[in-house]
């Protein structure tokens, strides 16, 4: 069977998200509810046609469509996914012969308010919607998670992780808007397995950080500072708790910006005097959040404090420069300082992160720990994960994975032909096989904003 491609199964969780929201608001004739399903009924019965059942749902907390992961969720998949979570809904089957009135019906039930599952179950059985089924995680057996080999260190297992990451900070964001103090448990989780992957794998989780949601930015930020604190703090050979506290620390060293006012923060321009020194308030505010969240080692908050007084100790908070810190703080700014200058924002363009680390290298001894420079380049490489490039044979490859052997000739994976055209799905090679044998080489870097391409989205 041709699998339903990412964009395609993305069209269909928004139109679901939207019809099972405007079913609770419109009367089933209105335009809001009829138009959408229509198209659903349309989009289903032509992927339907080709044979095999869809299935779909939540894994770990994260929405999947057959293959694809939705680990940087838009406002639609996170309302379905709360949707579902609501009703211990975990998989939904769709199967050939599905009529419009039993796809209406079963979208019908799911905007209903009060059905738990037993309840939205036996409904769908009374009005013999035959070409959908429901299950939950206690009743039977969930697939593979998609693009799961079965290895623990697989792609597949460390997107599901990351996607973890993002659901734990999202969770104590919205525990700080609310003014609840939130708990440490689900990013100590999420850290856990990110840690444990990258232990077994090391290069595994530097792609993750390529990942970019320019709408969530505090969210995604947050978690690739603790991805890329991990990968180099096991760089550094530190043991696996000092791993495990630098990589809380980076994925809470931005949380003192819930209280800076969203305004502030999204501002296109430059910050005046007054609005930056309400945006230095931020490492003090996260500092004072970790404290009040209790579980965590009391230097994770120290690191937050510190995270942007740099390896000189001229940054800020000023007060705060003459106190005691470990070189935690000087990891998280290595981490900071390349998610920040590689993502997108509405006062900056993007650099590569080939230029991201030359300007790293031009900040060392001063705003960055110099040798802490020296071995994050070398951790990323000649061709750091996430590089756009173009081969001698005229292809454009993403980087994917470093080469330990030869950094020249990393693990990529084909995203345009040589004629131009793009690929779905992409295809990876190895550009020096193990026995000696070379696919190609590397001739120059592309800019991705030249082509268009967003290297996010090819990650996942």
């Amino acid at each position: 069977m041709e699998e339903v491609d990412k964009q395609l199964a993305l069209r269909i969780i928004t139109l679901f998200s939207g019809a099972v929201k405007g079913m609770a608001l419109y009367p089933e004739s209105h335009p809001a509810i009829r138009q959408p399903l229509l198209e659903l009924d349309r989009l289903f019965g032509s992927a339907l046609v080709r044979g095999a059942d869809i299935a779909w749902g939540i894994i770990d907390g994260t929405m999947f469509f057959g293959k694809h992961l939705f680990i940087t969720p838009t406002t639609a998949i996170a309302d379905l996914t709360s949707r579902l979570t609501e009703k211990e809904i975990d998989r939904i089957v769709m199967s050939g012969g599905l009529t419009f009135d039993e796809l209406q019906e079963f979208v019908r039930l799911l905007s209903g308010k009060s059905a738990g599952f037993d309840e939205l179950r036996a409904r769908v059985r009374q009005k013999e919607i035959r070409h959908i089924l429901v299950e939950r995680r206690k009743d039977a057996p969930l697939p593979k998670k998609p693009d799961d080999s079965g290895d623990e260190d697989s792609d597949g297992h460390a997107l599901v992780a990351y996607g973890q990451a993002l659901g734990a900070i999202r969770g104590i964001c919205r525990d700080i808007e609310h003014g609840r103090i939130p708990s440490s448990a689900g990013v100590i989780g999420a850290v856990d397995r990110l840690v444990g992957i990258t232990l077994r794998e090391p290069s595994t989780l530097l792609g993750l950080s390529m990942i970019k949601d320019y709408d969530n930015y505090t969210f995604n930020h947050c978690v690739n500072v603790g991805v890329l604190a991990i990968s180099l703090g096991a760089a550094l050979g530190l043991d696996a708790e000092n791993i495990k506290e630098v990589g809380i620390a980076g994925q809470l060293h931005d949380i003192g910006k819930t209280l800076i006012p969203k305004e502030l923060l999204n501002k296109p321009g430059k910050l005046s005097s007054a609005e930056f020194h309400e945006m230095k308030r931020h490492p003090e505010l996260g500092a004072r959040i970790i404290q009040e969240m209790g579980g965590l080692n009391p230097r994770i908050a120290q690191a937050v404090l510190g995270h942007h007084l740099h390896y000189n100790r001229n940054g800020y908070p000023e007060w705060a420069r003459s106190l005691d810190y470990d070189r935690m703080i000087d990891i998280i700014a290595i981490a900071d300082t390349y998610d920040a200058s590689t993502t997108l924002r509405a006062y900056q363009r993007s650099l590569t992160p080939r230029a991201a680390l030359a300007v790293m290298q031009k900040l060392a001894g001063t705003i960055l720990s110099d040798d802490l420079v020296v071995r994050f380049t070398e951790l990323m490489g000649k061709y750091p994960v996430g590089t756009l490039v173009r081969l001698d044979n005229n292809e454009v490859a993403l980087v994917h994975r470093p080469n330990p052997l030869d950094e020249e000739a990393p693990v990529v994976r084909i995203v345009l032909e040589r004629d131009g055209s793009r690929l779905q799905p992409l295809r990876e090679k190895r550009l020096v096989e193990p026995d000696g044998s070379s696919y190609a080489r590397i001739v120059a870097e592309v800019d991705p904003l030249l082509k268009n391409i967003d290297v996010g989205s090819l990650i996942n």
